[in-house]
């Protein structure tokens, strides 16, 4: 343990005896990086964000066409959830979004990009990346920033991927608000055709006489059984006759009326999802609330200066250090070997 004190000190007294050389190499490192992170050398760059929250519902039939009591969950004020917020991040990080910046402000051109070299859509997309960040803030928003040389740009960037993001969700929703719209369509007019046919048939079968087979059933059974308690036979006959038509027709008639019934039950349920699709495949409310839009920045958000300065300097310091330590170290072990090499001379010419 003292032999560690003893090292450390002795360490200390090194890096002490150099403070000189420590000091000019600490005043020439942060006068070089400092020099060479202005922008002569690093081209500064400017910071810009939007600030959004997500909304809670996106179906515009839910919203504006659903009855009954108030849900939440179908107020077109309400903000979203954590579910709605990864949703528009993953959103935003799409290929869809870059490829969109990319053709909207030429950022080929703007970021200097050869694109005879190998891997030019590699390093233009690193670039993006680099450049326009998504993230999550504590209030449950969604911040959108992009960074730029250019203030105007990077404001730009971030006011256009906010206003894109509605065209981009609402073209992801509607594909399949119009699918459901065309397989209602299709299905709607099936069961017209259906209808129309049940119709015709219910209509020959009226022709012949049946119009309401259970009360005419009661009906003429009563009616039937009265005249044959009286007798009259002409009456009887002409009975047989229209139960024997309503034998025949009726159990069609019912079956017909039926399915006629069913199929207006379907028809109604039809035109109400029908109008809900048309209207989801029609309309778009705003996917988003936007809290603060991006405005040109007058304040560069890199390089930092102060801060390369300090860490270039520390790293630099610690390398001096550590040589000087070496130095030392080297110095030391050939003395040792020097005077080794003495003590076996003289040991030599002791023998001798």
């Amino acid at each position: 343990m003292a032999n560690e004190k003893k090292t450390g000190f002795n360490l200390l007294l090194l890096v002490i005896s150099y403070w000189k050389t420590l000091l000019v190499v600490a005043v020439a490192t942060a006068a070089l990086s400092f020099l060479l992170s202005t922008p002569y050398f690093i081209k500064p760059k400017y910071k810009s964000s939007v600030i959004m929250f997500p909304t809670s519902s996106n179906a515009v039939s839910q919203l504006v066409l659903a009855d009954g009591n108030y849900n939440e969950f179908l107020d077109v004020t309400q903000f979203g959830n954590d579910l709605q917020i990864n949703q528009m991040i993953q959103i935003l990080q799409s290929r869809e979004i870059k490829d969109h910046l990319i053709e909207r402000f030429d950022l080929i051109c703007h970021y200097d990009i050869d694109t005879t070299s190998k891997y030019w859509k590699t390093k233009l997309y690193k670039y993006v990346d680099g450049n326009v960040t998504f993230s999550r803030t504590h209030n449950l928003a969604v911040e959108i920033s992009v960074e730029d040389i250019d203030p105007n740009i990077a404001a730009a960037m971030a006011n256009e991927i906010a206003d894109y993001y509605d065209t981009l969700k609402r073209s992801i929703i509607q594909q399949r608000s119009i699918e459901a719209h065309r397989i209602l369509q299709d299905e709607m007019r099936l069961t017209e055709e259906q209808v129309a046919l049940l119709n015709d048939s219910l209509s020959h079968i009226m022709s012949k006489g049946v119009f309401d087979y259970e009360s005419q059933s009661e009906r003429l059974t009563q009616q039937y059984a009265v005249e044959v308690a009286k007798g009259n036979t002409v009456a009887v006959e002409r009975l047989k006759k229209e139960l024997a038509v309503l034998e025949e027709w009726g159990p069609l008639y019912v079956s017909v009326r039926d399915r006629l019934y069913h199929l207006k039950e379907v028809q109604e349920i039809y035109q109400q999802k029908y109008q809900n699709t048309r209207v989801d495949a029609s309309y778009s409310l705003p996917q988003k609330f936007v809290v603060e839009r991006a405005q040109p920045s007058d304040k560069k958000c890199y390089p930092k200066k102060l801060a390369i300065s300090l860490v270039t300097t520390l790293c630099v310091l610690v390398f001096t250090i550590f040589l000087i330590v070496c130095q030392d170290g080297l110095k030391q072990l050939c003395q040792a070997l020097r005077h080794s090499a003495k003590k076996e001379d003289r040991a030599a010419e002791t023998q001798a």
